[in-house]
């Protein structure tokens, strides 16, 4: 599995460029604020598949 950065930053076009904690109170995960997590993607380069991994700040 490869990291691909933030989940949040897939979002949109502006998602990079918008206030950390402001994404993770929208982002559809209810601890990622309140348990300082942070949502990253991570990519199988073989078979293509996705997975959110929840890293810890």
């Amino acid at each position: 599995m490869l990291e691909n950065g933030r989940l949040m930053d897939f979002y949109d076009n502006y998602s990079p460029y918008m206030e950390i904690d402001l994404m993770k109170m929208e982002d559809g995960y209810p601890d990622t604020y309140s348990g300082n997590k942070c949502p990253h993607l991570y990519r199988c380069p073989s078979c293509l598949e996705d997975k959110v991994v929840f890293i810890k700040e």
